[in-house]
């Protein structure tokens, strides 16, 4: 990898971040947030437009949700659990370093955005459509969780 290849990932990955903060800050002005609604773990933002009960989801723990995944740059879907729900259990690797993240906190009825920088979604690979450090934007409705331990 050249100095400018670095360089120009450096240069984009600076421009994501400034673009979820100007959309956290759209969110709040439009009433749709509460600025105190806002988590943000090293690159991956959770916006929680309704809060949920009980306890929060952390790795070893089983959870069921929804999600709709959405390139955050062409604000194009690529996947979703439209038919039936996605199952598993934090902390195995079965979700992208970023979601996990962005699942772990999160209660049962709990709805929320979470957004991530490149590095926190695919990285370098990319994956499918998603170009290599495409940022993600996922819309998640958090239906149980589950304490494993």
């Amino acid at each position: 990898m050249t100095a400018c290849t670095a360089e120009s990932l450096k240069d984009q990955l600076v421009r994501q971040e400034e673009n979820f903060e100007k959309y956290i800050e759209r969110m709040i002005a439009t009433n749709r947030l509460k600025a105190d609604s806002v988590f943000n773990n090293g690159g991956v933002y959770r916006l929680v437009f309704t809060s949920g009960e009980g306890v929060e989801a952390s790795s070893g723990d089983s959870v069921i949700f929804h999600y709709k995944a959405i390139n955050f740059n062409t604000n194009r879907p690529y996947d979703s659990t439209d038919l039936y729900p996605e199952r598993g259990i934090l902390g195995t690797g079965r979700y992208i370093r970023g979601l996990e993240k962005g699942l772990s906190g999160m209660k049962t009825n709990e709805e929320a955005e979470i957004l991530l920088t490149g590095q926190q979604a695919y990285g370098n690979v990319g994956m499918g459509i998603l170009p290599p450090y495409a940022p993600i934007l996922f819309e998640v409705k958090m239906l149980k969780v589950v304490k494993n331990n």
